[in-house]
């Protein structure tokens, strides 16, 4: 970690990033046309939503970089980075999620499928716990499949499918 009150430049770049994105992402949702019919909700919500979010994590990451460098990597030693999880099998783990939500979603449904990538994704940055990991995973998906069927009218695969 930098030295408190110095900026590290790599550090304000991320932050201003994520700020910019989160620009782009709500200046194009605002740009969505007004919604017909019985739509609840307008197709500019959700991005507008994520928006501000990056937003606010891009001004919290820029606050950090300004006041002396993100907070938990002065946390970690040398020795401890060499032994966070991560690298080649953590990416490993992250990518077979991709393709097995990608394989999967139209057999298991929408919900089983995202939380098996959230689980797969927990595993590679270092989690051992993989049932809690898939009931988080569920309990995370669940508001999103109900907010995109009853809020925005997007059909996603189903909840379960039949078979199961």
């Amino acid at each position: 970690m930098a030295a408190p009150g110095r900026i590290v430049p790599t550090q304000l770049a991320i932050g201003l990033g994520l700020i910019a994105i989160s620009l782009v992402l709500v200046i194009g949702a605002l740009r969505f046309p007004p919604e017909m019919g019985f739509v609840v909700l307008g197709a500019h919500v959700y991005p507008s939503a994520v928006g501000a979010f990056l937003g606010a994590v891009g001004l919290l990451l820029s606050y950090q970089a300004c006041t002396g460098g993100f907070r938990e990597l002065a946390a970690h030693d040398d020795e401890t980075a060499r032994a966070l999880p991560g690298g080649r099998l953590g990416a490993a783990w992250v990518t077979a999620g991709l393709v097995a939500i990608a394989l999967l979603i139209n057999l298991i449904g929408f919900v089983l499928a995202a939380a098996l990538l959230f689980a797969s994704s927990a595993r590679g940055f270092g989690s051992r716990h993989p049932v809690r990991d898939l009931a988080i995973g569920i309990a995370l998906t669940l508001p999103i499949y109900w907010l995109f069927n009853a809020g925005l009218g997007v059909a996603l695969p189903p909840l379960v499918n039949a078979w199961i």
